[in-house]
């Protein structure tokens, strides 16, 4: 749970009622299929496949809809979106409402971030079974009201193929080798591949050795990219302890920041060990996060030799 948990931090770090509590949708020649999801939704006028993530944008509003696949039971997950917990997220939620959507149990939620200088409106429609999440999340500017209505139109169209099947390695414009390593490929969404010992997530295994590639959804201008990697490193779901080591570090032509940091389990307090490479690149940056358990020299050695093969396709 602790690796979903992760994803799901970087991930989210991704007013009106609805006026009914069952929506059901068919798929019609308007729909258009997602590119890696099993979601096809009627997109709203203007808006392009995007480029950095799964889902659609408007570079002239900076709108976007974007499609997260979470392999987690709606019942555990959906728990966790409530106003406080949103708030921890710098996410102020207006209205959380439960539906039944497409047979299925969803929550739509209503709310606000200030991202970049700017505040905007956010729109999320979070359905699902006990084996995936979909996750809708649609972002504009507050003042462009007009563009929010569409948006929530187009997020309300959805349809959703639990059977579709998705190649996890299409959509992502990196690849990493672990073949030499004890990792095994356990899931991948949006802009990231997640493997652990086991090839489950999350883990079933004793050993919870695990990594985590990613890349950032949206540009940004990062201006102390070592203070930035700090910080990420310190908001992982787990205690942070101390840092073990900080030290520059270029792969694949790509410069960024390598750490190494004790933290300890909030629910067991035993000590791990947290592994975080940041690679900056054109405004935007990739993420290699791990850790690891037991035999900290022996894993934190072999996450770094499969970090070093990471490279851009």
């Amino acid at each position: 749970m602790k690796q979903l948990l992760t994803i799901t931090f970087y991930l989210l770090v991704c007013l009106n009622s609805i006026g009914q509590t069952t929506i059901s949708n068919i798929l019609t020649p308007k729909h258009q299929n997602i590119k890696g999801t099993k979601i096809s939704l009627i997109p709203p006028k203007g808006f392009d496949n995007a480029t950095n993530f799964l889902g659609l944008q408007q570079n002239e509003s900076g709108s976007t809809i974007m499609i997260i696949d979470l392999p987690a039971p709606f019942s555990e997950i959906s728990k966790a979106f409530t106003k406080e917990t949103f708030l921890t997220k710098g996410i102020v939620a207006k209205e959380i409402e439960h539906l039944t959507f497409n047979n299925l149990p969803a929550l739509f939620v209503t709310a606000e971030q200030n991202a970049y200088g700017k505040t905007f409106s956010k729109f999320m429609l979070v359905f699902g079974s006990e084996k995936e999440i979909m996750m809708i999340n649609g972002a504009f500017p507050n003042n462009l009201q007009e563009i929010g209505e569409e948006i929530k139109t187009s997020i309300l169209s959805s349809y959703y193929d639990a059977n579709k099947k998705i190649n996890p390695f299409e959509n992502i414009d990196y690849e990493i080798d672990v073949s030499s390593s004890k990792l095994i490929f356990a899931s991948g969404m949006a802009n990231s591949l997640t493997f652990t010992s086991d090839g489950k997530s999350p883990t079933q295994s004793n050993d919870k050795t695990y990594l985590i590639v990613a890349k950032s959804f949206g540009q940004m201008e990062i201006a102390d990219k070592k203070l930035f990697s700090l910080n990420r490193l310190k908001q992982l779901p787990m205690e942070f302890v101390k840092t073990e080591s900080i030290q520059e570090i270029s792969i694949d032509g790509i410069a960024g920041y390598e750490m190494i940091a004790t933290v300890k389990d909030k629910k067991t307090g035993a000590l791990e060990k947290a592994y975080q490479t940041i690679l900056f690149s054109d405004n935007l940056y990739y993420i290699l996060s791990a850790g690891t358990n037991n035999d900290f020299d022996n894993n934190i050695n072999a996450i770094r030799n499969v970090v070093k093969t990471f490279k851009r396709k």
